[in-house]
């Protein structure tokens, strides 16, 4: 379970952290990123027989709070795909502002991966490949938010002059 969530969170500092070297990794970055996204979110799955949707807010978060008599390990199994969707959009916030200069407040970019996790699950409920998740827009947008918020401190470190 926690592996999946480790090698993407290696994969995202280590991304991030070429991308603070060497501002030249942004594009090839998004690009990698980009087709992270696409595999994750389509080349990977398996098409369901009919559409299926799932809007229940914070259903991931319920069910791991209802499920208290069950081993914490397990238990953090029902979180665990929300923290894939965080993950997997914090290189997004990052990497918007370097790659398009209007991206310049906070809103902007969290409304773009907000604009681009809806189009992500309005696909998948057309395809069937996956099913539309009212946690995976708020997880991504957060993810986002907190990919802007690292671009922000990471200006602050940056020497004036």
């Amino acid at each position: 379970m926690g592996y999946r969530i480790i090698g993407l969170l290696a994969a995202v500092v280590i991304g991030l952290l070429l991308v603070r070297r060497n501002g030249k990794w942004a594009r090839p970055l998004a690009v990698v990123w980009l087709a992270g996204l696409v595999y994750a979110a389509f080349l990977m799955r398996t098409p369901y027989a009919a559409p299926r949707a799932l809007l229940d807010p914070f259903h991931a978060l319920k069910l791991f709070l209802k499920a208290d008599n069950v081993a914490l390990l397990k238990r953090l199994r029902y979180l665990e795909g929300a923290g894939l969707n965080i993950l997997l959009f914090v290189p997004f916030g990052y990497l918007l502002p370097l790659l398009w200069k209007r991206a310049d407040r906070w809103w902007k970019v969290v409304l773009c991966g907000f604009l681009l996790s809806l189009l992500i699950e309005l696909t998948q409920l057309v395809t069937h490949l996956g099913m539309f998740d009212l946690d995976d827009l708020m997880n991504n947008s957060l993810g986002a938010f907190l990919g802007w918020g690292c671009f922000c401190m990471e200006l602050r470190r940056e020497p004036s002059g």
